[in-house]
Parts: C-alpha cells; structure tokens; sequence
C-alpha cells in the first residue's frame, strides 16, 4: 500500500529537527531482570530462655562478629549456676568418701560407680548452667549490618525464636537466569551493568562472579551470579534491578538515536535532511541500547538524520530544518556494500530486509515505538499525528 503525505511541489516545507550521524562505542548484552540480594544472611536465632532485659543494636546498625545485639534477664541463671557449683561441691565431697571406703573394701563397686556417676553428672549440670548464661548474651554471628530485629523489650525469648538477621552487604549480588543459547557468550569475569529504576535509572558497575554449570531442564536457563563493583550506601538488598551482561562492542560504530527510526513501516528506515529534502534511507542495524541503535549499512558520518516531525514524510518531500546540530553535515549518500552476510548475536532482535514499504497496523505500531523506548502515552500521540498527517489511506490499514 502506498504512504500518504504531502503531494510533490505542493511548496508547503515540514518543519523538522535532526541530530548528525556519530561514531560511538555500542555494546551488545544480554538482559535481565532480578533482586539485589546479600551474599550472606544469617537468621539470629535465640539459644537460651528468658526476658529480654536490653537491646543493643537496632535495624541499619553496622555491627562487628561478636558484638551483643540483646541481652536476655541473667538473675535466674546466675542462681541456677550457683546451685550447680554447690551440687558439684556436695558430689566431689560425696566421691572423696567413697573411695576412701572403697580402698578400705567397705563399699561395692556399684556404690562407687554411682558416687563417680553423680560427680560427672554434677560437672555437666555446672558446664549447662554456664551455658545458659552466656547464651543470654545474643551476639552477631558475622560482620555487617542489622537488617531485621523481631524482638522487644521484656519479651520473652525461647531457644528457636528468630531474633535478629545481620547480612554482609558488601558485595551486593544479582543473580539472574540466561537462555542456555546464550551460555556460549559468558565467561568469569565479564563486565555487567546494574540499572535501579527506583534510583532515576541509575547504573552500578557489576562483575560475573559465578556461572552455574548445569541448565535448569524445565526453564532451559543457567544461572548467572553478577558481584555489584559498588558499595554505593543507596543499594539496598531487595531492590529490583535490570542486569545487562556486556557480550561484546562495536568501538568507532556509526550511531543515530533510535527516535530518528522510521516507525510507521515495516523496514528499519529514517529520513536524512539533504538540499532541504527528506530522503528515505532503509538501513541494516546492529547492536542497540536504550536510546542509541547502530547502523551498518545506509547512511554516513555526519548525515543530519531526521528526529523530529518525520510522521508522515514522503521520500522528497521538503523539509525544513530548525534547531538542528551544528555538527550536522551534508554528504553524498552511502554507498551500500552488497551481499554482506554479517548477522548480529544472539540478543540483538532481527530486522526486516527493507525492500517495499508498508504501514502497519495500530498494535504493531505501538509495539515498534515501546521497543524503541516511546512510552504508551507518547506511542499514542505519535500514532495520532501520523494519522492526521497521512489521511485516510493511513486510517484503513488499521
């Protein structure tokens, strides 16, 4: 189907702005989604019984291994512990007659098997009481920071009870899971990026740290374990991340936004800005990010590329540039090498070869002009322009 537009000689120029062609390092990667976790948490568990009598750390504290975090009440264990040492006397005294009667051939063997009996069970009884005691000090099983505390003042405390959790935030740790075709593209090692949205899109440096060996047969995935580079205080475990692992990048590559993409066809387009024309390029495209896209074959260094107001041009249409880059250049069109058969990895989507040129429909739009980052209201309006600017020819192919 034909493209709508302006009728050639019509005189009437469209206003547009358009950003030069650069040279710029892209990289290629693979992405996930997942939360930021400790690479230790550790559940503080009450060992001992009684009151909690004093709390010493609190939620966010740094703590060093050995420090208290809460005490249990000590009165009763202290009494228990003295009744032990007594008994323990009374049993060591008990053992000593014994024997000695025992020498003299005055008592069995049982008698003194039993008085021996009673001395080592009065010894224990004395190492369980001290025991107790010093369990009533609940100290950090590790150093790092206090993340929970389920316990307050005068509560009682039980052997079992969850008390506090500490965890060793430094290194935070992204695990994510990769398509196993993807396996043949990681290594120990490699390079990654961490982006928290709940940050303003904020990046963090991360590392590949571990790759499972084994593929999860029912989801087909390998799992991926990336170390955060940063200590930045802002990341938080729980955080949810989007993780990229860098596989490969283009340094010196031929760039151009990805607002300058044609999105109302089929083909990956845009128009260039040439003697006050717009001249329809059809491209191949390489490696891609969030806002920039490489272009391997169609258009050259320092060619204006058309970012703003290209809905509904026509090849040859006037244009009219306004506040275009000053870097921009005029030159001669690319020449196009044929039967280059260089495809892109594994990661990076697969574009349509860019011969004819049709409209699509509403939901492919859309979806084209989320994928290069537009965000459903501005898809929106964006279609809306393209209809009004292409007439009905443009409304029928709905």
């Amino acid at each position: 189907m034909g493209h709508g537009g302006r009728a050639e000689g019509s005189g009437v120029s469209t206003p547009v702005k358009t950003e030069p062609v650069r040279r710029e390092t892209i990289s290629s990667y693979i992405q996930a989604h997942t939360r930021l976790e400790a690479e230790t948490w550790v559940s503080v568990v009450a060992r001992g019984e009684g009151l909690v009598q004093d709390l010493l750390k609190e939620e966010g504290d740094a703590v060093r291994k050995g420090d208290i975090l809460l005490r249990l009440e000590k009165d009763q264990l202290r009494l228990v512990e003295r009744q032990s040492e007594v008994a323990l006397e009374q049993a060591r005294a008990a053992d000593a007659r014994v024997k000695a009667l025992y020498e003299r051939e005055l008592v069995s063997d049982e008698e003194r098997e039993e008085a021996s009996h009673q001395l080592e069970t009065a010894r224990v009884a004395l190492e369980q009481a001290r025991l107790n005691l010093r369990f009533a000090d609940i100290r950090a099983p590790l150093s790092g920071v206090v993340m929970i505390r389920q316990v307050e003042l005068a509560d009682m405390g039980r052997p079992g009870d969850e008390v506090f959790a500490v965890a060793d935030l430094d290194p935070l740790l992204a695990r994510v899971r990769v398509p196993e075709k993807g396996m043949g593209l990681l290594r120990l090692g490699q390079m990654g990026q961490i982006r928290v949205d709940a940050l303003g899109g904020r990046t963090f440096p991360a590392r590949v740290q571990m790759i499972n060996p084994g593929v999860d047969p029912q989801s087909g995935t390998v799992k991926v374990t990336l170390e955060l580079l940063s200590s930045d205080p802002v990341l938080k475990p729980g955080m949810f991340v989007s993780v990229r692992i860098i596989t490969d990048a283009h340094a010196d590559a031929l760039i151009i936004p990805k607002k300058a993409l044609v999105l109302e066809t089929d083909e990956d387009d845009v128009y260039v800005a040439m003697d006050g024309k717009a001249q329809r390029r059809v491209l191949k495209l390489g490696y891609e990010d969030d806002e920039r896209v490489e272009v391997i074959e169609g258009v050259a260094f320092g060619e204006a590329v058309i970012t703003i107001g290209h809905e509904g041009l026509k090849n040859g249409d006037d244009v009219r540039v306004v506040g275009a880059d000053s870097t921009a250049v005029a030159v001669k069109p690319p020449e196009i090498p044929q039967g280059q058969t260089e495809s892109p990895p594994w990661d990076t989507r697969q574009r349509g070869s860019g011969e004819g040129r049709s409209i699509p429909d509403s939901s492919t739009f859309m979806e084209r002009a989320k994928d290069r980052g537009l965000t459903e209201a501005q898809a929106v309006e964006r279609w809306k322009r393209m209809r009004e600017r292409t007439g009905d020819r443009n409304a029928q192919t709905r």
